[in-house]
C-alpha cells in the first residue's frame, strides 16, 4: 500500500475512528440548540446516524446518502484545498475542481465503508470556543463503548450565511487536514509534482473501497 494510503489509515485510527464512533454510535447527552456550532454538531450526528443505521438502504445508496451529507454539512471546497497545501496555488482551475470532487468521493467512501464497525456509549459536548469572528471550536467527549475510554474530539465549524460548515476535525491532537496535507504533498512529491496523478489514485481507491462495499 502507498505511504499517503498507510498514513491515512494511521490516522484513522485515531481522529477517524472519534468521527465514526461520534457518528455511528452517539447521542446528544444534552440537546443543544440548533442555532449554535454545539447544535449544528449535534444535528450532524443525528442525521449520520439515521443514515448508517438505516437498514433498508443498500451499500450504494448509504454512501450516496452520506456523500449528500457531506456535502451539504462539510466545507469540502475549503478542506481540500488546505490538504493540497502548497500544489494548489499551481494547479489549473480544472484540476482544483478534479481534485475536489475525488477528495469528497474519497472521504465518502472511507467513512460509510466502514461506519457500522463503531459505536460509542455516550457523546457530550463539553464547550464551545470562538476561534476568530467566523469559526468556532467545538470540544466534544466521546465515551467508547467496548473499552469505556473517553476520547476528546475538536470540530472546528466555519459560520456560513444561513448555517455552519465543518472545515476540519481533532483527536488527540491529530488533524485531519494536517494528517491529508503532510501524505498527499509525499504523493505528488513522489509523482514529480504531478496532482494528476493524486486524483488518479484518489478515484481508483474510491473504486476499490466501493467494490469491497459489496
Amino acid at each position: 500500500m502507498a505511504t499517503w494510503e498507510n498514513a491515512a489509515f494511521k490516522w484513522k485510527a485515531a481522529c477517524t475512528l472519534s468521527f465514526l464512533l461520534l457518528l455511528l454510535g452517539a447521542a446528544p447527552a444534552h440537546p443543544a440548540a440548533v442555532d449554535n456550532a454545539s447544535g449544528f454538531i449535534a444535528g450532524l450526528g443525528s442525521q449520520a446516524t439515521h443514515i448508517m443505521k438505516d437498514a433498508a438502504l443498500s451499500a450504494a445508496d448509504r454512501q450516496r446518502r452520506f456523500q449528500a451529507l457531506m456535502t451539504e454539512d462539510f466545507d469540502l471546497p475549503k478542506i481540500a484545498r488546505s490538504v493540497l497545501g502548497r500544489y494548489w496555488q499551481g494547479t489549473s482551475e480544472i484540476e482544483r475542481q478534479q481534485f475536489t470532487n475525488a477528495f469528497a468521493d474519497y472521504m465518502a467512501q472511507m467513512y460509510s465503508a466502514r461506519f457500522a464497525d463503531y459505536s460509542a456509549e455516550s457523546f457530550r459536548v463539553i464547550k464551545q470556543r470562538a476561534e476568530s469572528e467566523t469559526t468556532t471550536v467545538v470540544s466534544t467527549e466521546i465515551t467508547l463503548l467496548a473499552t469505556g475510554q473517553p476520547i476528546d474530539v475538536d470540530w472546528s465549524v466555519a459560520k456560513t450565511l444561513d448555517s455552519y460548515k465543518v472545515t476540519d476535525i481533532s483527536a488527540g491532537g491529530a488533524s485531519l487536514t494536517r494528517a491529508q496535507r503532510e501524505e498527499f504533498s509525499s504523493a505528488v512529491q513522489q509523482s514529480g509534482g504531478s496532482v494528476s496523478n493524486l486524483i488518479q489514485r484518489l478515484r481508483t481507491k474510491v473504486t476499490e473501497l466501493a467494490t469491497s462495499a459489496y
